[in-house]
Order: C-alpha cells, then structure tokens, then sequence
C-alpha cells in the first residue's frame, strides 16, 4: 500500500473516532441557532427541520433521532437582496463564508450567488430560494459564540 493511501485511511480511522461527538455538538448548536434565528425580528423565516414549524418536522421526528435535525440551517433576512446579504455576510467574524459547506468550523453561503446563481430569479423564488436566503452550516464552535457572530453582523449598522 503505498504512503498516500496509508495516510488517508489513517485519517479516515481518527475522523471516525469523533464523528459522533461532532455530529452530536453540530446538531445541538444547529438547533439553538436556529431557535435564535426564529426570534429575530430581522429574519423573514427560517428552514429547520427541528423547528416545530418547519413543515416536514412531524417526518422529521419520525426520521432522525431526537435531536438529531442535521447541521444546516437556511434562513432568509427580512427585505433584503444582494446587497444587504454581501453587507451582512462581511460584518461575520467568527462564521466564514464558503462556496461549499460542510466542516467542524461554521461555514455560510449565499445560494442566489453560488450554488443555485445558474437559475434565473423567477426559478430561485419557485424552489423557496428568495433574494436574502441564506445557508449556514453550523459547526462544532461554541454556540454562543455563533449566535453572538450572527448578533453583530445582523444589528451593526
């Protein structure tokens, strides 16, 4: 076997060895994200599965262990478009922005810019993808710390 494969399955063995504890802190910390989001008077809606009014949460319940809603939550600020969620997204401090998500650090997206910027506006709006919906990958960092980053980039001027 040679070096590189020696190595990626090392790797592999050691990221299996904590994958229940980052599942486990990315979905807790995905859950109070989303529950903060829920509150702000500057979010328009928020997409969660393990919000009581998501509208697969009874499916989801019966789906994924309890507690267990996944690390992603979509979010959509209150009138804005391009230029208010750009605003936003370089206020972040701790969340980094990212063209793909996935990782124990928080990761944010803008689909209308990057994975969905192929589809004309009146498709995005179609598929639920409105002009100031964003994605978040919640990571494994603090969840306070999180929610404070969010904080400070929604209500700096």
């Amino acid at each position: 076997m040679r070096t590189s494969a020696r190595l990626k399955a090392w790797l592999t063995l050691r990221g299996l060895r904590t994958l229940a504890l980052r599942l486990r802190e990315q979905c807790a910390n995905a859950l109070g994200v989303a529950q903060w989001l829920h509150d702000q008077p500057s979010i328009a809606r928020v997409v969660y599965p393990g919000l009581p009014d998501h509208p697969n949460h009874d499916l989801a319940q019966q789906l994924f262990r309890a507690d267990y809603f996944g690390g992603m939550v979509s979010f959509e600020l209150r009138d804005a478009a391009e230029p208010e969620v750009f605003r936003f997204m370089e206020r972040l401090k701790l969340i980094q922005t990212a063209t793909s998500l996935g990782d124990v650090y928080s990761l944010l997206l803008y689909p209308a810019a990057s994975s969905h910027h192929a589809l004309g506006r009146e498709e995005r709006l179609r598929q639920g993808i409105g002009d100031g919906l964003v994605r978040l990958s919640v990571g494994i960092e603090d969840v306070e710390d999180v929610i404070a980053d969010l904080r400070q980039a929604l209500y700096t001027p």
